[in-house]
């Protein structure tokens, strides 16, 4: 449907490219009036617009705009699609980030209003005529009632994408994790408006009886999660990057999150992750913060895959120390450990382990009499070494 003359670029068109020669100068300077303007008389962009990295950004898109719009002063009459377009953007990052609709629209009427006064103000210093000045308001208002009218269009459409896409996420979510057919998978995925990932990393959610909501705004919209659901979790391709804000996760909260994998086997990623929220929750896995990274915890969730069979090669292989008052098994083990992960010799493990060589030989010549032939045979070094490992992990199996 054709928009009005306004809304097209006529009105520009008509105007003298003296006009246009003179404001470009001064674009920069247009910006950061606009911008000051802005943060100084609506509050919801006062902070982010008064100082720091958004007020740089801020400030560019206000340069880029005006001089869109002076590009079009002297050149025939053009839809202004790729104008609107953005305006639109406008009003769905706002929805985004937090703002209300009405403040988007305000910073809008303010830019207009600043911008419009530094054009005069050129107009007049370079000479221009009256009609220049009325024209250039007249396509200034028109501009104004046409951006704040599609500010509002992407404004409603991010709301309405937002109330459709979280259920549509959370179906995505329980598909991929319950491993529903491709198919089935493939549809939910399309309706969701998410790209198919080449590999996702399954997150799993634990809270502690009492623990607070789970915050709004640490997951990006784009991201299928459901930390109330049954059960709590999420997906997601760039873990690093989305799960970002976990860090400030309140008190009784714990997230796991699972190795990358293909899609396909996104169950088996959760698996792993709902294992390590486990172990976490019984002190077996230690972890920095609320966040648990299955990459960094790979040998102690290989080890704690079967405890039963862990503790049986614990209590078999380990059966020569079994008579040993507490501390003096302590000290022959952590001496069994470092011997059959190095090979070193007495000074070398001396140095290893902090201990006079003599006290080393002490240990190793006690060694050699409880496990015989078997410190020489590799087979049976790395099943001591599974089984020293097995008892720290589970330390009542000591």
């Amino acid at each position: 449907m054709r928009g009005s003359a306004a809304s097209d670029g006529s009105v520009w068109s008509r105007l003298p490219h003296e006009l246009g020669d003179a404001v470009r100068p001064r674009i920069p300077e247009i910006a950061r009036a606009c911008v000051d303007a802005i943060a100084a008389e609506i509050p919801e962009y006062s902070r982010s617009f008064g100082h720091g990295p958004q007020r740089a950004v801020a400030i560019e898109q206000a340069r880029r705009g005006i001089e869109r719009d002076v590009d079009r002063v002297g050149t025939p009459a053009m839809w202004q699609s790729d104008r609107l377009a953005e305006f639109r953007g406008h009003g769905r990052e706002a929805f985004h980030n937090g703002l209300s609709r009405e403040a988007v629209q305000a910073a809008v009427r303010v830019s207009s209003r600043v911008t419009w006064r530094w054009i005069a103000d050129i107009a007049r210093e370079a000479g221009l005529s009256g009609d220049v000045l009325y024209g250039a308001a007249e396509g200034m208002f028109a501009d104004v009632e046409t951006s704040m009218a599609a500010v509002a269009e992407g404004y409603r459409a991010a709301e309405a994408a937002v109330a459709g896409t979280g259920e549509r996420h959370r179906r995505l979510l329980h598909a991929l994790l319950g491993g529903r057919i491709p198919a089935e998978v493939d549809s939910l995925i399309a309706a969701s408006g998410l790209p198919v990932p080449e590999r996702v990393a399954a997150v799993a959610f634990r809270a502690l009886p009492g623990a607070p909501e789970f915050p709004p705004g640490l997951l990006p919209e784009h991201v299928p999660a459901d930390p109330a659901g049954d059960p709590p979790a999420a997906l997601t391709p760039a873990p690093d990057v989305d799960l970002a804000g976990l860090g400030g996760l309140p008190p009784g909260w714990t997230v796991a999150v699972g190795p990358l994998v293909p899609p396909s086997e996104a169950p088996e990623s959760f698996r792993i992750a709902r294992r390590a929220a486990d172990l976490a929750a019984r002190g077996l896995l230690d972890a920095p913060g609320p966040v648990i990274w299955c990459r960094d915890h790979v040998t102690t969730l290989l080890l704690l895959a079967d405890e039963f069979l862990l503790a049986q090669l614990a209590s078999t292989t380990l059966e020569p120390l079994s008579g040993l008052s507490g501390r003096r098994r302590e000290q022959l083990a952590e001496t069994l450990l470092a011997l059959v992960r190095t090979r070193g010799s007495a000074p070398e493990l001396g140095r290893l382990l902090d201990l006079h060589p003599q006290t080393v030989r002490a240990r190793l010549k006690k060694l050699a009499e409880l496990f015989g032939d078997r410190l020489d045979d590799p087979a049976e070094r790395l099943r001591l070494e599974l089984a020293l490992l097995a008892e720290r992990a589970l330390p009542d199996q000591g």
